[in-house]
């Protein structure tokens, strides 16, 4: 594993702040899907980190809660969609259990640091049901590739999300001990066709959404303070 993953993955152990140039976004604005219940607490959030081409993605389960009527596979992280300007994705180099997250049913034997590679996929061909317009889709469903996929272990095959996807930590709801999923985070580390700037990062995570279960619920990143003024400067001129 890359040396400046191994930097993330010990800086994150501590709780220390990330590096300059970094983009940490949390993902709680409803963007739709099959259960329209109130979210309840559903939230995600994603640490983004460039090194020239190589993009390491730590992708984690916030919930604190689940809109009612969902279900174990439904309150489970299955996806990542992104669109990264100019650029595809060229290799998938490891999907692997977060710092201090543990595997949870059948992967309750793995510790962070361990593979989950078998049921996650990447491609460049954008994804399917709400995420058809983002490009760049990290995946544990088989059905968010719209075109060629690719398994992060390198080998043939599907994945069968939603299991194999991210739990919150503690899980809200329990996971079958004959079904695989994560506690709390998965790192992803892809090298890219070409390097993003610092502004291009931003971009990248600024303009990406999160899966939960099978289409049951998408979420947007949260607004950044300046964008929350603006709107509420609008709100007050259409009231005078």
């Amino acid at each position: 594993m890359r040396s400046f993953c191994s930097a993330l993955l010990f800086v994150s152990c501590l709780g220390l702040p990330f590096a300059t140039g970094d983009v940490i976004v949390n993902y709680t604005q409803d963007a739709g899907g099959a259960n329209p219940s109130p979210l309840n607490g559903l939230a995600a959030q994603a640490l983004f980190d460039i090194d020239g081409k190589y993009l390491s993605i730590l992708l984690k389960n916030t919930s604190t809660g689940v809109p009612a009527g969902f279900d174990t596979a439904a309150s489970l992280l299955v996806s990542l969609g992104m669109n990264l300007p100019g650029a595809d994705i060229l290799s998938g180099d490891a999907a692997v259990i977060g710092p201090d997250a543990t595997g949870l049913g059948a992967w309750s034997d793995r510790t962070a640091g361990a593979s989950v590679g078998e049921e996650w996929l990447w491609t460049n061909d954008y994804g399917g049901d709400l995420m058809e317009g983002w490009r760049h889709v990290l995946s544990t469903s088989q059905g968010q590739g719209g075109g060629t996929v690719t398994r992060f272990d390198g080998n043939s095959g599907t994945v069968d999300g939603p299991f194999g996807g991210i739990a919150a930590a503690p899980a809200i709801l329990s996971i079958p001990p004959n079904r695989p999923a994560v506690s709390d985070a998965i790192l992803f580390e892809l090298t890219l066709t070409r390097p993003l700037s610092a502004a291009e990062l931003e971009q990248v995570a600024r303009g990406s959404i999160v899966e939960f279960g099978s289409d049951q619920r998408y979420l947007t990143p949260t607004p950044e303070p300046s964008a929350l003024a603006l709107l509420l400067v609008a709100a007050l001129l259409r009231r005078r």
